[in-house]
């Protein structure tokens, strides 16, 4: 085992990634992040004591270089006496069905694929590992900084959330690069990953070059240290929200009109600190099973002014949600049954893909 490696093994235990016995289907697209993932992990899996697979997912947007793209993971993993499975989605189809951008669309598809071979090749209980890693760390934080965004946002990508694991995320780019370089492995290069006409390309493209030779070699393994820290506080800010919320003795109620009411404790909450106030209130949101896709500060913030108003006022928010103050109390008010939904599931996603052995 050598030094990479030790890294990996070293994150996946302090972070309790892989247990005895997992299975795990890694995403793997051919690129340098994907190939040292796969590898990584194979040749870690006797250490771990579990079983590896590989999923290519073809998202049908490259042609020609998405078909050599699927011939190389293929042949990479026939060689390696890898387990493998390739998949073919249609983001185009999903895209004018449903009105997703490109980049959503690909996203919601690949890890739609993943899940589903998965159930395929190992049936129920498996993990999905991916290849993010410390600078895609870096970069996520920034973006989400630059857009606009809470704690959440700032703390950046998790090394686990459900089934999805990311056993690289301390591993810097030119780490990854290096060990390839030793070990004599090739990989594949996305050449739409090289266009900055997105926004997190131009942040990989131009602005953590600048950062790293200009600021500090190091920039983003600060800024994802950075991230550390700031996810511990969100996680600790979301844990106290719901032990406020739960404490009220009048949490949720069934309005006459059918519609769910939930109480946020007005004549106390007002007392706190607004960071504290505005998380009681997004996990108030989560517990009432509001989508909150299209919900962004100013929403929040406009909850949050009720509770310094009489009686009568309300704020009108996404998805047909209201809230109102009624005496010595403000409620957020959703529909009937909630309607959230459940990760991307019973959305007739499967039409869109195609697995393939």
């Amino acid at each position: 085992m050598d030094r990479f490696e030790k890294r990996i093994l070293s994150f996946i235990r302090d972070n309790e990634l892989i247990i005895k016995g997992d299975r795990i289907i890694t995403g793997f697209s051919g690129g340098a992040d994907s190939v040292a993932l796969l590898l990584a992990l194979n040749d870690l899996k006797a250490i771990l004591k579990a079983e590896v697979a590989a999923v290519h997912v073809n998202h049908g947007l490259r042609d020609a270089e998405a078909d050599r793209d699927e011939a190389f993971c293929r042949e990479l993993a026939k060689a390696r006496g890898i387990k493998f499975r390739a998949v073919r989605v249609d983001v185009k189809g999903l895209v004018k069905n449903s009105g997703m951008s490109e980049e959503e669309a690909a996203r919601v598809l690949r890890y739609e694929a993943l899940n589903m071979a998965g159930l395929e090749m190992f049936g129920e209980g498996f993990k999905i590992a991916v290849a993010h890693h410390a600078d895609d760390q870096a970069e996520t934080i920034l973006f989400n900084m630059l857009r606009g965004t809470g704690m959440r946002g700032m703390g950046g990508i998790r090394a686990k959330r459900g089934n999805i694991i990311r056993p690289m995320l301390k591993a810097e780019k030119q780490d990854i690069l290096k060990w390839l370089n030793e070990k004599g492995q090739d990989f594949v290069t996305d050449s739409t990953n090289l266009e900055n006409d997105h926004a997190r390309n131009a942040i990989r493209n131009l602005v953590m070059p600048e950062l790293k030779g200009n600021v500090n070699l190091r920039a983003a393994e600060h800024i994802a240290s950075a991230g550390e820290r700031i996810s511990s506080a969100d996680e600790y800010l979301s844990a106290e929200a719901r032990d406020y919320l739960l404490s009220l003795p009048e949490l949720m109620e069934v309005r006459p009109d059918g519609l769910k009411a939930l109480r946020l404790g007005k004549e106390n909450l007002k007392e706190r600190p607004q960071i504290f106030r505005i998380y009681v209130i997004i996990e108030g949101l989560k517990m009432s099973d509001v989508p909150m896709k299209d919900w962004g500060e100013r929403h929040f913030q406009d909850i949050d002014k009720l509770l310094f108003l009489g009686k009568g006022a309300h704020a009108d928010l996404p998805g047909g949600v209201t809230a109102e103050n009624i005496y010595r109390e403000t409620l957020i008010i959703s529909g009937k049954n909630g309607s959230k939904k459940q990760d991307g599931k019973n959305e007739g996603y499967d039409k869109y893909i195609d697995l393939r052995v």
